[in-house]
């Protein structure tokens, strides 16, 4: 079963409780509205213009004509312009909507009360009293922002009914989002909550300042990880010297990825068309050099995007450090790097967005990310052998 959780609706948010009453607004900011207000405008307005005929040259198009190779164009540009206009209106409304909506939260030390506005109807509102709530639940949620992907953590106070959940702590940055998820438990008195694979972990302020090590010591649960199953055949593992490597067999797909991967192919046969026809592109212009950069330009963004569809990750465990890294075909790129006395928890955590799991590994000052698109009893592999190497 599906796990609920709420829509915020902030990329930068936080609740000050340092004095009451305490009052923020959970609203999409200006600084992201704005942009996608001019960005749909102008692909509009430029679709209006070309369809208008703003750039039509009609002596030279019936030279072009005339040429012994010419050749309709694949896609009418009448059925672009709109899609342009479409796409840019679209972006508008989309930005408008999305402002338009918001949550305001008041918090007097005890009751919570919350104004919405939704995008139709009149603002709905409801109270409740800091005792319904169950504690103060870290998650990330991986969401697409723009043309590249993102982190959003997110700090909130948990309550069994997910509209009454109150968020607490929203960014895209997660600096720090330990010492901020532990501020604002103590702060309200309640304990740390964490959705996981095997259910709601529920750690109690007397061991937040505990790293992970002494606080599986501590709560007799070594016995739990004294025995490591056998390797799952998608993981490959070696041994070499004081250096431990677990790496991925093979890259790891979703829907999402056969969509960047059709995508991908269509603008590869774009740019394998306008190579094969280069003379013929270039015959009445003056100098062909931006074409060629600009085509060199496109060649070098498709690589990156199938070097990143086609990665594999990678964990190298020496000197008392856990390092992340992402394979790119023949090259490598370290994405984390953890020492174990700095490690809080390990946990398998859910992402409703794309609906999978991935191993969390948190420190005081961040949360790194391994195994997105993993199988869940890998991830469960994963998570235990390591915290295995850190008791050694």
């Amino acid at each position: 079963m599906k796990q609920r959780f709420p829509k915020h609706l902030s990329y930068k948010y936080k609740l000050e409780l340092d004095n009451f009453p305490a009052k923020a607004k959970d609203r999409l900011s200006l600084w992201v509205v704005l942009p996608g207000i001019f960005i749909g405008l102008l692909m509009s307005i430029i679709g209006a213009f070309e369809l208008s005929n703003g750039m039509y040259d009609e002596s030279a198009q019936k030279v072009y004509k005339q040429s012994k190779d010419f050749i309709e164009p694949f896609i009418n540009h009448i059925f672009v312009d709109y899609a342009f206009i479409i796409i840019g209106l679209g972006i508008v409304a989309g930005a408008i909507i999305a402002h338009i909506r918001y949550k305001k939260i008041y918090f007097n030390g005890r009751t919570f009360d919350v104004d919405f506005k939704g995008l139709f109807g009149d603002v709905e509102l409801f109270d409740e009293h800091l005792r319904n709530y169950r504690g103060v639940r870290l998650r990330i949620e991986f969401f697409q922002f723009g043309i590249v992907n993102k982190n959003k953590y997110i700090i909130e106070l948990e309550h069994i009914d997910p509209g009454k959940t109150i968020p607490l702590y929203i960014s895209t940055d997660g600096a720090g989002i330990y010492d901020m998820w532990h501020y604002y438990a103590k702060r309200l008195d309640k304990p740390t909550i964490m959705n996981t694979d095997e259910g709601l972990k529920v750690t109690e302020t007397l061991d937040l300042n505990k790293n992970l090590k002494t606080f599986i010591v501590s709560n007799n649960l070594a016995e739990d990880y004294m025995v490591i199953p056998p390797l799952p055949k998608s993981l490959r593992y070696a041994q070499r010297g004081e250096k431990t490597i677990i790496m991925n067999k093979r890259s790891f797909w979703d829907i999402r990825s056969v969509v960047a991967l059709i995508w991908l192919l269509i603008f590869s046969a774009a740019l394998g068309l306008a190579v094969y026809n280069f003379e013929k592109i270039t015959a009445n212009m003056e100098s062909p050099w931006k074409l060629i950069l600009g085509m060199i330009a496109v060649a070098v963004m498709l690589f990156l995007g199938f070097s990143w569809l086609f990665k594999r990750e990678k964990i190298v465990i020496k000197n008392n450090r856990i390092i992340l890294i992402y394979r790119f075909f023949l090259l490598s790129r370290k994405n984390d790097d953890v020492d174990f006395d700095r490690l809080k928890d390990i946990e398998i955590m859910y992402n409703p967005v794309n609906d999978r799991h991935y191993l969390a590994l948190i420190t005081q000052y961040s949360i790194a990310a391994f195994g997105t698109k993993m199988p869940i009893k890998d991830l469960r592999w994963v998570k235990k052998f390591l915290i295995h190497e850190i008791l050694k």
